[in-house]
């Protein structure tokens, strides 16, 4: 099972919540066979993940600093089994790629662009983004356990 993390510039939450889903997967789900990476819908590849999403997601002992963007595509599309998106237009983009929706997850609901806030704003979206992975990836370890692996 391969998740992608999706939001737009893929400088803030998806690399948040790749990083963390990665950490998530090592401490409590290591025979899962699960697989995370992230992606934006309006980027261009090889942008440094933002200061404050390297510092706050350092903060609780995880490192996002290598982290590069990169633009949706086509490789990237046909290698994802479920799509993991910070917004509803993000989930209606996919769509639009002709994503079907069952793809599609909508982390907790929504999640809000940190994008040009201070640092305690990006640390109230990391741990927004820590709740919703957890819970995703609860139910998708639940999901292949009934399904009997991948």
């Amino acid at each position: 099972m391969h998740i992608t993390f999706i939001c737009t510039g893929n400088t803030c939450r998806s690399p948040m919540a790749e990083g963390i889903a990665r950490e998530l997967i090592r401490k409590r789900y290591p025979d899962s066979r699960i697989t995370v990476s992230s992606a934006g819908l309006s980027t261009f590849n090889g942008i440094p993940a933002s200061q404050h999403s390297v510092d706050v997601c350092e903060e609780i002992g995880i490192d996002i600093s290598a982290h590069r963007s990169q633009r949706l595509n086509p490789e990237i599309a046909s290698d994802t089994d479920l799509f993991a998106v910070m917004t509803r237009s993000h989930a209606q983009i996919l769509e639009q790629y002709g994503i079907p929706r069952e793809k599609t997850a909508v982390l907790g609901g929504e999640i809000s662009d940190p994008f040009g806030g201070d640092e305690e704003t990006y640390r109230g979206c990391r741990d927004e983004i820590r709740e919703a992975v957890d819970q995703l990836l609860q139910n998708v370890a639940s999901q292949n356990e009934s399904k009997g692996g991948d």
